[in-house]
């Protein structure tokens, strides 16, 4: 009989341990899928408030412009920030997904805005631009990080920058550094 219920409760163990284990991998597989899925979720997000440009709208035109490129001198490995308007003069609405530079190691999408009182400073996974609309990379609003320049960024120097929409669409622009307003 002792050997019975010996049995029984190493059983009873092994079994507690396996559901142990199956509910923390239940826990923990979905936390590293959406960790890993980021940017799918972003363009769940962009579909349900269609702002991304929708491929069977590919007959109408498609119009962006950049205007207005600038941006803040820095020293070599010290962060700057570029400047532009964005105008869709097209018929399709779109969103800047991405904005690449061979003159950074690491350009982002960002915003600045007020929040209780308190400048704060987020990355963007996306900016949607609807037909007829512009939006101005401005300072205090949306604006594109440069977090590592190669070199250093001096006034009169430039830079290129390639813009990624959504709709596959690129834009490559060359900029000043330095403000032309000043």
């Amino acid at each position: 009989m002792y050997n019975q219920t010996f049995l029984l409760s190493s059983v009873s163990v092994r079994t507690e341990i396996h559901l142990l284990i199956m509910l923390l991998i239940s826990i923990i597989s979905p936390l590293m899928v959406g960790c890993n899925n980021k940017l799918d979720h972003s363009k769940l997000v962009f579909e349900k408030q269609n702002i991304l440009a929708d491929s069977s709208m590919d007959n109408m035109e498609w119009n962006i412009n950049v205007d207005n490129a600038w941006a803040r001198p820095t020293k070599a490995d010290m962060m700057s920030a570029a400047y532009f308007k964005l105008e869709n003069y097209g018929s399709v609405p779109d969103s800047l997904i991405r904005v690449s530079s061979n003159s950074s190691k690491d350009v982002q999408i960002h915003l600045s805005y007020l929040n209780d009182g308190i400048m704060v400073m987020e990355e963007q996974p996306f900016v949607p631009i609807q037909p007829t609309e512009q939006i101005f990379f401005e300072p205090g609003g949306y604006h594109i990080m440069i977090i590592q320049p190669i070199n250093d960024m001096n006034v009169g120097d430039s830079i290129s920058f390639l813009l990624h929409f959504n709709s596959g669409k690129l834009i490559e622009k060359t900029i000043q550094v330095g403000n032309p307003d000043l």
